[in-house]
């Protein structure tokens, strides 16, 4: 494991904090049950103290020797010092030792990578541990990998990075909810027929909107036939497209009259 030994300490400092942050991908499916249970067993475990056990060991070997053969050496507290750096060198070799059998332990070390990326994330940190890898090919290889041993990732499961939540549910076969559409219709300004037809809804048994609308539009077309007539027009003069545009107008405006009354 690349990541530093404080910050696994410091995060999985006990057997309930470990499950508690990890549970979270072991439900979405990114965490299989067998990398779960392994990891509650091993990182909470005693590996962590291997650094200062070995130091102490290292120190306090040094100082029974000077003690009890009692060499005539200078600066004899040194000699403590170093031992006891070297044991804690030692300690983390071994430390890291385990680690590594940690890995070679898990069912899919790539997930597992993953899920320290989510850890990481849900512990309110803004770097990425593993800033070089890719976490989109990543989980695009994992969930390959599931669908052929007829796994799936839950739509909703976590990511973290370059990657989103929205992001994997498109890849899981589910569409995003267009939140910017919908943010964009309720904001937009109503129409003059929708506040005609809203009116229109909420003034049932008074005068309609409608009404006062064909009124109008009848009155300038009787003064326009009117207008008409007194510049010599003949009658079939005026039976041109208008006539039919205002027969689908006024089946139109019925139509709307009717279902606005519901």
């Amino acid at each position: 494991m690349s990541v530093g030994k404080s910050w696994f300490d410091h995060t999985f400092a006990s057997r309930q904090s470990t499950e508690q942050l990890l549970r979270p991908d072991l439900e979405s499916g990114l965490l299989s049950q067998h990398d779960f249970d392994l990891a509650v067993a091993f990182l909470p475990g005693y590996h962590r103290y291997l650094p200062y056990v070995h130091s102490v060991l290292w120190g306090a070997a040094a100082g029974y020797g000077l003690y009890r053969f009692k060499p005539k050496i200078p600066f004899p507290t040194t000699i403590v010092g170093v031992s006891a750096v070297s044991g804690y060198g030692f300690g983390l070799v071994h430390y890291f030792h385990e680690h590594r059998n940690f890995a070679r332990q898990l069912e899919d070390r790539q997930a597992f990578l993953l899920v320290l990326e989510n850890v990481n994330k849900r512990l309110g940190n803004p770097n990425r541990l593993f800033p070089q890898l890719d976490n989109n090919r990543i989980l695009e290889r994992i969930m390959k990998r599931k669908q052929e041993s007829g796994e799936y990732l839950a739509p909703g499961v976590e990511l973290v990075g370059d990657s989103s939540t929205e992001s994997l549910a498109m890849t899981d076969g589910s569409t995003p909810a267009p939140k910017a559409t919908e943010d964009a219709s309720s904001s937009r300004p109503k129409s003059v027929w929708e506040a005609i037809r809203e009116a229109n809804a909420q003034n049932t048994g008074k005068r309609s909107s409608w009404d006062e609308l064909r009124q109008r539009y009848e009155r300038e077309r009787v003064s326009e036939r009117v207008h008409v007539q007194s510049q010599g027009s003949t009658p079939s003069d005026l039976e041109d497209p208008r006539v039919t545009a205002q027969a689908e107008f006024d089946a139109i405006l019925e139509a709307e009259r009717k279902a606005a009354r519901g």
